[in-house]
């Protein structure tokens, strides 16, 4: 019988621990059993989770107590988001001790054996000797959490001074030595570099453009990008774009093609554009499987930091053959507006087809979509990110291939989308909910990036159709994220543009 859980590709022996899935025995048999649940949030490209399997999920010691003393789970973080987006402590992989009920005791990030049997001994024996202040914490974090979870914000008007609060913030943020934004890490902020050209246009500003200009400078100045092989990595941990985190995702090089295809069309620089030619490229090579692509490539710092000739004798790190619904569709739609942008009928051709077999092969009943499928099967349906990122991609090829087909794809996922996933309140949740919602599942959460990038797509709906209840439901998203918004400074690039695309839309009508 196949594995349902995934390990280092290198030796170790993690699979000796009898980990359970994120499913309601696992919780059953932990109130029963008296014990805690040990959670490990890992993703198969992360260096880090595969050394834990290697050496802390290897040790004799620790096999014995998660055995016989917690019951272990394991998630996919790619697999499950939104588990991940309640769980996650600051990075891959997260460690962590929770409750039956999945509150959670103590997280951490990556733990040595050592560490991780002083944590477990420590947690088995508050839950013995103190029960009873454990469950009062416990019950305290709850009550505020639901608290701050359900408390709605006050609806008022859309006001572009929640946007300008982004591009302050993004001000204040940037790099003007090597571009991009803050000091390090460094990440590729595609919304951030949309942003900045379009509102260097519309305020008549060139100190935007520069900022965006600088921003792409940058990253291909630096280590970013891979020079051997094309593709770019995932982020890097120097301000100047050098020392990068060696796993290549779909989705980040889906950003980077759209910003480096976004400043080409308005600015005349080949580099950029051979730049998207080679991230085309090597997503294309790599990444292609059965008409679709591939999540990504494993981290391997020996691997990507030889070059040349020395990089040839190495065997490549694997590539994660899982089709995800949601990177498929953030690829579809870079690819299809950078062929757009760019004068590439070819990429735009590739990315129409694509969109009908993604459709075709992640269809799920109720007009829903499956969120991932690979060699073993399929998932659980109805995630937002999904719904999202496969209108989005639909919405994209619409405009670029000309497809009225493809727009009703569009219309039908979002019909979706408000039948499942809206929230009287304003605003879609990430997943569905239902009484069995287990652990932090029976939150709702409705989170800023993806909204936001719902509205966008509900006036991109509404630009095209002219049908007003699209614009309607996205002056709710934004009325909701408004008082958010000044928070997320950079982060919130989607929020400022979705605004911007409102108020355009409501001088056409």
């Amino acid at each position: 019988m196949t594995s349902p859980f995934r390990y280092s590709p290198k030796p170790n022996r993690a699979h000796e621990i009898n980990w359970r899935a994120w499913e309601q025995e696992a919780f059953e048999e932990a109130a029963q059993t008296d014990r805690p649940l040990l959670l490990n949030l890992g993703v198969v490209w992360c260096r880090a989770c595969q050394e834990m399997d290697e050496t802390t999920f290897s040790d004799d010691a620790v096999i014995r107590v998660l055995n016989s003393d917690v019951v272990a789970l394991r998630v996919d973080g790619d697999r499950s988001p939104h588990v991940q987006e309640r769980y996650i402590a600051g990075g891959w992989p997260t460690t962590a001790l929770l409750a039956p009920t999945g509150d959670v005791f103590w997280s951490d990030t990556y733990v040595d054996g050592d560490e991780l049997r002083r944590v477990v001994d420590a947690v088995l024996t508050a839950w013995r000797d103190r029960r009873q202040e454990l469950e009062q914490e416990i019950q305290r974090r709850r009550r505020a959490m639901e608290a701050a979870r359900s408390r709605r914000p006050a609806l008022g008007l859309v006001r572009r001074q929640a946007a300008d609060d982004v591009l302050t913030g993004a001000q204040a943020l940037f790099d003007a030595r090597n571009g991009g934004f803050g000091d390090a890490p460094k990440f590729i902020h595609a919304e951030a570099v949309e942003l900045l050209f379009t509102e260097a246009d519309r305020q008549s500003n060139p100190d935007w453009a520069v900022m965006a200009e600088r921003t792409l400078d940058g990253m291909l100045a630096g280590e970013i990008e891979d020079a051997d092989a094309g593709g770019f990595y995932h982020y890097a941990l120097e301000a100047d774009w050098t020392r990068p985190q060696v796993e290549k995702l779909l989705s980040i090089n889906a950003r980077a093609l759209s910003a480096l295809a976004f400043g080409a069309a308005r600015v005349d620089r080949p580099d950029w554009s051979a730049a998207a030619e080679r991230t085309v490229d090597w997503v294309e090579s790599t990444l292609a499987n059965d008409g679709l692509w591939a999540a990504s490539q494993y981290a391997d710092p020996d691997y990507f930091h030889a070059s040349g000739t020395d990089r040839s004798r190495l065997e490549p790190p694997p590539v994660d053959d899982t089709v995800y619904t949601a990177s498929v569709g953030m690829w579809v739609t870079a690819l299809a507006d950078a062929g757009h942008r760019l004068g590439r009928p070819d990429w735009v051709q590739r990315a129409s087809t694509a969109l009908d077999t993604l459709l075709e092969a992640m269809a799920a009943p109720g007009d829903s979509l499956v969120h991932f499928q690979d060699s073993t099967g399929s998932s659980a349906t109805g995630l937002l990110v999904d719904l999202l990122h496969a209108a989005r991609a639909a919405l994209a090829v619409a405009l670029a291939a000309e497809r009225d087909d493809a727009l009703e794809h569009a219309r039908r996922l979002t019909r979706t989308l408000e039948a499942t996933l809206w929230e009287s309140a304003g605003g879609f949740t990430d997943h569905r909910h239902d009484a069995g919602s287990l652990g932090a599942l029976r939150f709702r959460d409705r989170p800023f990036e993806e909204n936001a990038l719902a509205a966008r797509l509900l006036l991109g709906l509404a630009r095209r159709t002219r049908a007003s209840s699209y614009r309607a439901m996205a002056e709710r998203i934004l009325a909701l994220l408004s008082p958010l918004a000044g928070r997320y400074a950079v982060e919130g690039a989607t929020f400022a543009s979705a605004v911007d695309e409102f108020f355009q839309l409501r001088h056409l009508q």
